[in-house]
């Protein structure tokens, strides 16, 4: 069976050809009207023997072909030369010199190509693994969340600030326990392999203990208890926040630890509230160090009310003027755009509108910066259902410190 030629192999075939067909044409007509004499007036065409040879090495993998074509050229050279004269001793000096200097250098040039082209393959093979082990680091310490986690609606945007990067110092994950739906956000001090396994001991803790203990405050503690251990005293630090959704009443609980403040979109609203706790308490791991008691917060969810969770990649994002990314303007505008197309749409009722937001979001933040973002940067939104399974008497914005 034949297999058709792409358009970029057509070309690289027309182009070889071309060369081929331009280098023996040169050979022909310069031997032509050199031993025919074709021409009366003087002419130096002799140099022009030189040019074969530097036409065949372009594009080729070996030197053969600029080595066989500089052969053919010095022939003719040769032919010339005994046609004029009547023997050897004739051949232009300078014509043979061109032609052996012209021969050498493309075959040399086109030896260096090959290996260049060789060390690019090694190179891009070794990174091609190396993005490999990243992307399996990312599955095994950030591990790909469901769009759904019980009546909530889910979607998490990860920008590495590495070109090549896949996963980095920041950290997320969810849990449904029997206290309810907790989430935790994180962001670990530094960067490097050091802050990935740093990631990777705060998100193994937090699966073990999210289902035990009762309360955030006590889930803080854990968390900064077991780092301390395995780091040692205030070694490492990870800015943490914590949520935890009760899906019967819907019911938002917070608890900060030094990490950016989590932004509520309401519904129809048009509007961002940031949930700013009294007093945040301090990271992970240096969680003895401070009083955490004011680092709470209690808000009710009304139904369609979108939750961000984010790291602080997002809000110190600079653009070319080294102005911040205005995350708390743009979310608003960017929630009324993701609602109109989603109403536009017959089917936006039935897609996952968080992951819709998020889009948009990262998107605007890539434009915002315009180059590799500086810092690593999550995003993670939370969006409410319809409607909670058991219905309030009211839908006040309670807050409770």
């Amino acid at each position: 069976m034949r297999i058709p030629l792409k358009a970029g192999q057509r070309r690289a075939r027309w182009q070889d050809w071309w060369l081929e067909v331009s280098s023996a044409a040169v050979i022909v007509v310069v031997v032509v009207i050199c031993v025919a004499r074709a021409w009366t007036a003087p002419l130096l065409l002799e140099p022009l023997l030189a040019v074969p040879p530097a036409l065949a090495g372009i594009g080729v993998a070996t030197a053969r072909k600029p080595l066989a074509y500089g052969g053919a050229a010095l022939a003719a050279a040769i032919v010339i030369a005994i046609t004029a004269t009547g023997a050897t001793r004739g051949v232009p000096a300078a014509t043979i010199v061109a032609i052996i200097v012209v021969t050498a250098l493309s075959a040399a040039a086109t030896a260096l190509s090959r290996a260049g082209q060789q060390q690019t393959t090694t190179q891009q093979q070794h990174l091609a693994n190396v993005v490999s082990v990243a992307e399996a680091a990312q599955r095994a310490v950030l591990r790909p969340l469901p769009e759904h986690v019980g009546p909530l609606e889910l979607g998490v945007v990860y920008l590495a600030a590495a070109a090549d990067a896949q996963v980095g110092g920041d950290l997320y994950d969810v849990a449904k326990t029997p206290h309810g739906i907790r989430v935790i956000i994180g962001d670990v001090r530094g960067k490097g392999l050091g802050a990935v396994e740093v990631a990777a001991d705060v998100l193994g803790m937090y699966r073990e203990v999210a289902h035990e203990v009762h309360t955030l405050p006590e889930l803080a503690r854990r968390l900064d208890a077991g780092l301390s251990r395995r780091w040692g005293e205030h070694e490492e630090f990870v800015t943490a926040l914590l949520a935890e959704i009760n899906p019967e009443a819907g019911r938002l609980t917070l608890f900060n630890c030094g990490h950016p403040p989590p932004m509520l979109v309401p519904a129809g609203d048009g509007s961002v509230t940031i949930l700013e706790v009294p007093a945040p308490a301090p990271p992970l791991g240096l969680l003895t160090l401070g009083d955490p008691s004011g680092a709470s917060l209690s808000v009710n969810l009304r139904p369609r009310d979108q939750l961000l969770l984010y790291t602080d990649g997002v809000t110190e994002a600079r653009d070319a003027a080294r102005r911040f990314y205005p995350l708390d303007d743009r979310l608003a505008v960017l929630a009324a755009a993701a609602a109109h197309a989603a109403r536009a749409s017959a089917a936006g009722e039935d897609g996952n509108a968080a992951a819709g937001l998020l889009e948009l979001l990262r998107a605007d933040l890539v434009k915002h910066v315009g180059a590799p973002l500086d810092d690593d940067a999550a995003l993670l939104l939370i969006r409410s259902p319809a409607a909670w399974s058991s219905p309030r008497r009211s839908n006040p914005r309670a807050v409770t410190a």
